[in-house]
């Protein structure tokens, strides 16, 4: 049997090659630079394919995610919804609260609104509620997505979200942030598009 020799290369070169890695030790300071002021999850789009699931998953999965015996997160996103016309996956397609100016209809999007007031049952200190979209009759395409914010609507689309965030205050749930936009660099389009979204020019 012949010996491979190339083993007998092999060894030497690996020694030749790892002595001559130089190591520098890192080193950890005990200094304060950056305050974190949350741990938190975003709510799209996974409640609404959870509503589906008994009361009591819903509940267990809640106490998971919320609880001090869970993971305790301090934040949570509400995604309100844009009522998902021409988006083609109904999970990403929230419901919309909004009916016409001044005209809502709170019993639509029972799946986000369920875990909104569960983070705020269990005492999740950072509420925030984020949109994907403006309702498709304030968008340039009438759409939840494939479209723009059309300058001039402002003054309606803020009165919707001043009017939902008004309506879960009543109900005891205290939304302390509202983010009217979300990646506002893509309409996510073409349609149908795959999820909501609203493009946003620098100059609006």
């Amino acid at each position: 049997m012949v010996e491979n020799p190339a083993k007998y290369i092999l060894l030497p070169a690996l020694l030749l090659f790892t002595s001559s890695l130089i190591v520098n030790a890192a080193s950890v300071s005990s200094t304060p630079a950056q305050t974190i002021h949350g741990i938190g999850g975003s709510g799209a789009w996974w409640p609404n394919d959870l509503i589906h699931f008994p009361l009591s998953t819903r509940q267990n999965l809640s106490s998971l995610l919320f609880s001090p015996s869970g993971l305790g997160l301090s934040s949570y996103r509400y995604n309100v919804g844009a009522g998902g016309v021409n988006v083609s996956n109904p999970a990403r397609a929230p419901e919309t609260f909004y009916v016409s100016p001044g005209v809502y209809d709170f019993s639509k999007d029972a799946a986000g609104v369920f875990f909104l007031t569960q983070a705020a049952e269990f005492g999740v200190e950072h509420l925030t509620m984020f949109a994907n979209s403006a309702p498709a009759p304030l968008t340039s395409g009438k759409a939840s997505c494939n479209g723009q914010f059309v300058s001039g609507t402002g003054e309606a689309y803020g009165t919707f979200l001043a009017d939902v965030v008004q309506h879960f205050r009543g109900m005891g749930v205290g939304i302390d942030f509202v983010s009217p936009m979300n990646e506002p660099d893509s309409s996510f389009g073409p349609s149908p598009c795959g999820q909501e979204g609203m493009q946003v020019l620098p100059n609006q």
